[in-house]
């Protein structure tokens, strides 16, 4: 698997990290560990990625030892894969939606909830390694993951498969990296902008359900006239220009606060 292979599965990486379960848990344990130790709080969602990415490579070094058996079921494990997605993305799509109209500032996940306390209220921005290997342990992931290792790696044996795994979780590791660093500028800014967060929760839920209903509309049947590869690299983009605005929008409210300071006293 090679070039254009490479980066079809680390776009497909990209995709995966603006899961909104991941941007839910990342934004958790980056408020929790904010108050504890703020500098490592920014890297949240890079230990997140790297938990996750444990478990990413392990199901790709599996179907590189199995290919010929994951390729004969490969098509029914990406169906009830994609179905699984459907339900989480909607489900995440309507606590997000609650949370808005409760006026919270949190963005909610389906899969954040049934964490263990422990995990859940953690202030060690350590904490979002297992977490981030627990959320690897979902059919979700690991049907994903299969798929692909099936489809991209299968006729090179184990190296293939373990090159999928690693240019997906290379993927998902920018994305869950640039979560954090949003999260982090948000609440370390001396300037309190909550509309700014209501933008990012409302952000999440659109990317939610945009994502479920592209998925329906293959499950029954529609083809799409452009590739996965360009849907998923414009969901990607769409999440970047977010982060562009709100950090272009905070440096601004912080620039102007600074400017009038001599004249608070």
């Amino acid at each position: 698997m090679i070039g254009l292979g490479a980066f079809t599965v680390f776009v497909l990486g990209l995709r995966h990290g603006a899961d909104p379960d991941h941007l839910a848990a990342i934004d958790n344990v980056t408020r929790n560990a904010y108050g504890a130790t703020p500098r490592l709080s920014r890297f949240v969602g890079t230990f997140f990625a790297g938990g996750h990415a444990v478990m990413v490579l392990a199901i790709s070094a599996l179907v590189g030892l199995l290919g010929a058996r994951f390729a004969a079921h490969g098509a029914a494990i990406e169906t009830v894969g994609t179905w699984v997605s459907i339900v989480v993305l909607l489900v995440v799509a309507a606590m997000n939606l609650r949370a808005l109209r409760a006026g919270e500032a949190r963005v909610a996940g389906a899969r954040t909830k049934l964490l263990p306390r422990a995990l859940r209220e953690g202030s060690s921005a350590l904490v979002a390694v297992p977490i981030g290997l627990l959320f690897g342990f979902g059919f979700e992931t690991s049907s994903q993951i299969a798929a692909y290792a099936v489809a991209f790696g299968t006729d090179a044996g184990l190296t293939g498969a373990l090159m999928v795994g690693a240019a997906f979780s290379l993927g998902m590791i920018c994305t869950d990296t640039l979560d954090s660093l949003l999260v982090h500028r948000l609440l370390s800014q001396r300037v309190q902008l909550p509309g700014l967060m209501r933008v990012w929760i409302g952000a999440v839920t659109v990317l939610a359900v945009a994502v479920a209903l592209y998925e329906i509309a293959q499950v029954v049947g529609w083809r799409s006239p452009v590739g996965d590869l360009a849907v998923s690299g414009a969901l990607v983009g769409a999440l970047v220009l977010v982060f562009a605005y709100v950090t272009a929008r905070t440096r601004r409210a912080t620039q102007s606060a600074r400017a009038f300071e001599p004249f608070s006293s």
